[in-house]
């Protein structure tokens, strides 16, 4: 252990007055260090996430405020139940529903790569995520395989939009100005072309970050990943270039039209624009359906044994209404809505 590791203060072993108490590391972040405890009222598992006070860039608070808007007025599925957040002696404590594998846990396990049907499936439920998240006015800011996670039990096939340590209101009574010349926020292998260029962020990147990340579990790596620099901007030049490079019809050659088509309409929509996210959703289920009867567990590796006999079903989903939608300047398309600074490669 170096020297550097022994002078860390030691983590709290309970929290909230003893309600919880963390019995083993899980993980660590950008942020800090994850680890499993125990509610021990109700004796269930939960995760817990610390990070120091005295961070220079804290996410843990703003993370918790996030959760705090998200499940109002109730909790929805998908994004995971805050049960806490307080300071114990030199840590935030973020208490939280303890989850399953990340999507790129699952990729890896599936030899790298997604089938087209998994992949549909997954889309679904992501578009019903950020549909949700976006509907309060907040964008996500950092889309990545590992902060889309599956639940625990009967759950094992709810996935979960987690990390709002990035996330940002792109909406408070009306929608935010553009700026430019920003540096990279986010992850740049699934970063908007846009981001790249130091533009403001909107609902646009979070869904064309989401198209790039969908290629990568089609093609298990993208053309852009890889690339050879000597520093981390060059990387990211590299990278913006790539991007710009690669024609969709090459990037998205022998999948499904629907993935070529969702990156383009992504690519083209308004800095302000209000997305058709019922179209798009539309796109994957129509591809899902193609691929035969299909119920919303089919993933490549839930095979009848891995089916718990108490499996929560998907609630079905309408749509939600935008906040631009209540101004009547949603800047949409013609279409009919149904329904109510970290960066890595």
């Amino acid at each position: 252990m170096s020297s550097s590791q022994s002078s860390r203060p030691k983590p709290p072993t309970k929290i909230a007055n003893g309600r919880f108490e963390l019995v083993k590391k899980l993980g660590e972040g950008c942020f800090g260090q994850v680890y499993l405890a125990i509610n021990k009222e109700t004796k269930e598992e939960v995760a817990v996430k610390l990070e120091d006070a005295q961070s220079t860039a804290p996410q843990l608070e703003h993370e918790a405020a996030i959760l705090n808007i998200l499940r109002q007025p109730v909790q929805p599925q998908g994004i995971a139940e805050l049960y806490h957040f307080g300071r114990e002696a030199q840590f935030h404590c973020l208490v939280m529903e303890i989850l399953g594998k990340s999507l790129e846990d699952r990729m890896q396990g599936c030899k790298g790569r997604f089938s087209v049907k998994t992949t549909a499936l997954c889309a679904e439920q992501i578009m019903r995520s950020i549909e949700y998240l976006h509907s309060k006015g907040i964008i996500h800011r950092d889309i990545k395989p590992e902060n889309f996670m599956f639940g625990v039990k009967g759950k094992i096939h709810h996935l979960y939009l987690i990390d709002f340590g990035l996330s940002k209101k792109y909406w408070d009574k009306k929608h935010a100005l553009m700026k430019q010349k920003l540096s990279l926020t986010g992850t740049a292998r699934y970063a908007s072309i846009n981001a790249h260029r130091g533009l403001e962020q909107s609902r646009r990147d979070d869904l064309e970050a989401i198209g790039h990340m969908l290629v990568y579990f089609l093609r298990g790596s993208v053309p852009w990943s890889g690339l050879d620099a000597k520093t981390k901007q060059e990387k990211y030049s590299k990278i913006r270039q790539k991007k710009e490079d690669t024609p969709l019809s090459e990037l998205c050659a022998t999948f499904p039209d629907a993935f070529e088509n969702y990156l383009h309409y992504t690519r083209n929509l308004q800095f302000m624009e209000r997305p058709d996210y019922n179209m798009l959703r539309k796109l994957f289920r129509e591809v899902r359906e193609k691929e035969g009867p299909t119920e919303d567990h089919d993933f490549q590796w839930l095979t009848a044994k891995k089916i718990p006999v108490d499996l929560v079903p998907l609630q079905p989903w309408n749509g939600l209404m935008q906040p631009d939608d209540k101004t009547g300047r949603s800047g949409r398309r013609g279409f009919c809505l149904c329904g109510g600074s970290k960066t890595a490669d």
